[in-house]
């Protein structure tokens, strides 16, 4: 596995990589990747190029005992692969294969298309070979693509497993916003005493059930009180300033919430950009906990907005004293602003531009 590491470390370094065609990413990156995880690629009865499956062909079967295992669709490492997915799934579904992946040689995506669903419900997982860290992206490619783990069944196992947590997470997800509007619609008496104490601790008054049942009641529908319980207790009035039907004024949208909405990685590398120009030595680690990033060059932790200010005078000149807008600034490595990416949450929480 440290050679397959070496080589993930070394694509990541070469600023060449992105305008590799669809012939050199499979020369350059997926045959490399496929021979050290010990598959033979000089023999076709084992990795066999553009395999007919009667109504078209996949750019890789891999086969053993004459059966096909695994199907790999290449394209250039500048394409978008969604565009491509339905096709490969079809294709692996009538063939009976059970694993397949779509890649663009940094961008894998597995599937599992045998399962029930579309094909975004049949994706279990992606290896990000620029945005996760070398050994995690090998120990990934070892568990779903090594020879001798697809051959004994190891990796249809580990495939399934990760398609199950996968599916939990979702469920889990999908229940929790009805489970916290029915806890906070009809709240148990735990509930409103844990609130009751926490806000005596902090304020150092008590609130009675009622003020505590009516901030519980104003956050139905994710809308919050613009007064809080603790100003409440102290004023000793009851909530009753609620938001405009219009929805609430356009927020600050933190990384987790990026991270939590799949728009993001914990972890994700993360560009400066300016004018049309992705400053690609310029690269930050996503730290969502924290909603803020580590700078690579120095290792320290920085908000957006105070590293984009300082790159800004760094490479325009600009001093302003101003502070800006920080998510204008970075660029994930597929060319995806974070404002843009910032505005879709926006959206979905129905706040006001």
């Amino acid at each position: 596995m440290e050679k397959l590491i070496a080589f993930i470390e070394n694509l990541k370094s070469n600023r060449n990589v992105t305008n590799f065609d669809e012939a050199a990413t499979k020369q350059g990156i997926i045959l490399p990747i496929l021979q050290m995880l010990g598959w033979n690629i000089f023999d076709i009865d084992e990795v066999m190029p553009e395999f007919s499956t009667g109504d078209g062909r996949v750019d890789y079967s891999l086969k053993l005992d004459g059966y096909n295992k695994v199907f790999i669709e290449a394209k250039k490492t500048s394409e978008d692969l969604e565009n491509h997915e339905e096709q490969l799934l079809s294709y692996s579904f009538r063939e009976g294969v059970e694993i397949a992946a779509l890649t663009n040689g940094i961008t894998w995506s597995f599937y599992l298309p045998t399962k029930k669903g579309d094909w975004k419900e049949r994706k279990f997982f992606t290896i990000d070979l620029v945005q996760q860290e070398p050994r995690d992206a090998a120990s990934k490619f070892v568990e779903l693509l090594l020879k001798t783990n697809v051959l004994s069944g190891t990796a249809l196992e580990n495939a399934d497993r990760i398609y199950r947590d996968r599916q939990r997470k979702a469920k889990v997800e999908q229940a929790l916003p009805d489970v916290w509007v029915k806890l906070i619609s009809e709240p148990d008496p735990l509930l409103i005493d844990l609130l009751s104490e926490a806000t005596e601790k902090q304020s150092g008054f008590k609130p009675d059930i009622e003020t505590v049942k009516n901030f519980l009641q104003s956050c139905q529908d994710n809308s919050l009180p613009e007064v809080s319980v603790i100003q409440q207790v102290e004023k000793r009035a009851p909530i009753h300033k609620k938001l405009s039907s219009k929805g609430k004024k356009a927020g600050r949208v933190s990384l987790q919430e990026l991270v939590d909405a799949g728009l993001l990685r914990d972890g994700q590398t993360l560009f400066f950009y300016h004018t049309g120009q992705a400053f690609k030595d310029e690269k930050v680690t996503v730290l969502a906990s924290m909603s803020k990033v580590k700078y690579e060059r120095d290792g320290k932790i920085y908000s957006l907005s105070e590293l984009a200010k300082n790159l800004l005078q760094k490479h325009c000149g600009k001093r302003d004293e101003h502070q800006v807008a920080g998510p204008k600034y970075w660029q994930t490595y597929d060319g995806r602003l974070l404002n843009d990416l910032n505005e879709q949450i926006r959206s979905r929480r129905g706040d006001r531009k």
